[in-house]
């Protein structure tokens, strides 16, 4: 997921591209169901959109509280790293260029991934 503040294509923020993923992913869910046989598939593009908007009100509105509950923890996993991705490409995916404030950062997300991680196992 992309924050608010990140990165920006023509000075506006992605925001709307994660949202316009929401709607296609909802869309998927429709076109994919089929009353007649198990529909795995199906929820499994509903659920990508229920994680997508949890990643995009916690990422860009600072929401403490999930939107939607079920995916919580893995909205978690996600975004804590694509957070330390976006660090990582920022700097060309080498540590020596790393300052101290995002050595910390990625410090904490990866004792964070340790403590999320066990739990989908």
């Amino acid at each position: 997921i992309i924050d608010k503040n990140q990165v920006h294509i023509g000075g506006k923020a992605l925001y709307g591209a994660a949202l316009v993923g929401n709607a296609v992913l909802l869309l998927g869910a429709v076109a994919v169901y089929d009353e007649t046989h198990d529909n795995l598939l199906s929820a499994c593009f509903a659920a990508a959109a229920c994680g997508l908007q949890n990643a995009m009100c916690t990422s860009h509105f600072g929401a403490v509280v999930r939107t939607t509950h079920v995916t919580g923890t893995l909205t978690d996993i996600g975004s804590t790293t694509g957070r330390m991705a976006m660090i990582f490409l920022r700097k060309r995916c080498r540590i020596a260029r790393l300052n101290v404030l995002e050595r910390a950062e990625i410090g904490v997300d990866a004792r964070k991934l340790l403590v999320l991680g066990p739990m989908w196992f």
